[in-house]
């Protein structure tokens, strides 16, 4: 099958200008912050943004917030990079494999039916190469048997399911927006959600980390 890939406009004389430019201006504008995240949030469809110094850092909190019991259950697709895996090891949780469908390089339906686990918890989705799954069914899935669905569309910014973008089917959502990704601030970390609470007790961790 052909495989989309996006074509990332950033010359190296851009990134050495950006680079430059952190050095000496503050990255603790947080008028400037609260308005990108503002129009982030807007931009994919979901009501609050938080901004992390990495999307493995977004993804601690939100895990952490949810208080899980050690050694529950949080399904993963079989290709992870490490830093998230770190992520989910260090609290205690247990990876659950699954392996990919080649239609849509993601979670299959029938193979996900088959984990009929009550020690399942959440779900990674990491929708690859800008490929859309069918969030239909998978958020029908965990809708179903009441899991925690966490979205990483690092690699699908702008991809779209029945007109909604990818990262606003979440429970909550993470993009990760280092010099690879097709949105680069040549680092840091975007959680978004609809949930009031769980926004009101992340953002107050984010705050925290300055202190």
């Amino acid at each position: 099958m052909i495989i989309p890939r996006g074509r990332i406009s950033h010359t190296i004389f851009q990134s050495l200008k950006y680079i430059f430019m952190a050095l000496f201006q503050s990255l603790k504008e947080k008028n400037i912050i609260s308005k990108f995240e503002s129009e982030f949030a807007k931009y994919i469809g979901t009501k609050k943004c938080i901004a992390f110094p990495h999307a493995r850092t977004a993804l601690y909190f939100l895990l952490k917030e949810l208080n899980l019991p050690e050694g529950s259950k949080i399904l993963m697709p079989t290709l992870t990079i490490k830093f998230i895996l770190d992520v989910v090891v260090s609290l205690g949780l247990k990876p659950c494999y699954v392996d990919y469908d080649l239609e849509t390089y993601s979670f299959g339906i029938e193979d996900l039916k088959k984990l009929e686990d009550p020690e399942i918890k959440v779900m990674l989705l990491t929708p690859i190469f800008g490929i859309v799954p069918d969030m239909g069914e998978i958020k029908k899935y965990c809708d179903d048997r009441n899991i925690f669905l966490i979205e990483d569309f690092s690699q699908c910014l702008n991809g779209k399911y029945n007109k909604n973008k990818i990262g606003s089917f979440g429970n909550a959502s993470i993009y990760s927006a280092s010099s690879i990704k097709t949105l680069d601030t040549l680092g840091g970390g975007l959680l978004v959600t609809d949930n009031e609470d769980l926004y009101k007790n992340l953002k107050y961790k984010q705050e925290k980390l300055d202190s």
